[in-house]
Parts: C-alpha cells; sequence; structure tokens
C-alpha cells in the first residue's frame, strides 16, 4: 500500500488548521494505524492502554483525527514504540494549499 503525497494531505487540510503560518506538523497515525494491520480506533487505544499510557479515548480520537491541540510527550512515545516508527514516520508537514 503507498502512502498518501504530502501535498494531497495538504489539500485535505482547511486553511484554519494553518493558524501560524503556511505550514503544519499533523499526525500520520491513520496511515500508519492501515500498516501495522489496525482496523479500529479501539484496538489501537487498547493497545496503548496495555503499555500503561495514560489518556481518554475521546482526547485519544482527536489526536488521531489530527484535531488535537497539544499532545503529551508520553502518548508520543508510546505511540512510537507501538508502531515501531520514527518521528518523522508519526508526523508529516502539511504546506497551506494555494488559493
Amino acid at each position: 500500500m503507498s502512502k498518501p503525497s504530502n501535498s494531497t494531505q495538504a489539500e485535505q487540510a482547511p486553511l484554519a488548521a494553518f493558524k501560524y503560518g503556511p505550514r503544519r506538523l499533523a499526525l500520520n497515525v491513520r496511515v500508519l494505524m492501515a500498516e501495522r494491520g489496525y482496523k479500529s480506533v479501539t484496538t489501537l487505544y487498547r493497545d496503548l492502554a496495555a503499555m500503561g499510557c495514560e489518556i481518554s479515548y475521546a482526547q485519544f480520537t482527536r489526536i488521531v483525527d489530527n484535531r488535537a491541540e497539544k499532545l503529551n510527550t508520553d502518548v508520543l512515545d508510546a505511540l512510537l514504540n507501538l508502531f515501531n516508527c520514527s518521528i518523522s514516520e508519526l508526523f508529516i508537514e502539511q504546506k497551506a494549499p494555494t488559493t
């Protein structure tokens, strides 16, 4: 399965999401879930909880859907270890769409 290009993902991001400038970081959790065989957010959430990661399900879904305003480093560490990926695989850079 090929990864979606950053330009495609940037086109899908609303302009309001770029509140600090023409670039923003976004989490690549949904792509990593698919690549690692996770079919549901609930399953991923349970695996994080089993690792000892303490986060509410509501906050976790905001992280997965790139709606979270903050990210706890413990959650970041747990995601990196669970997906066995690098920070550059977990985050993608989006560019603001040109209008």
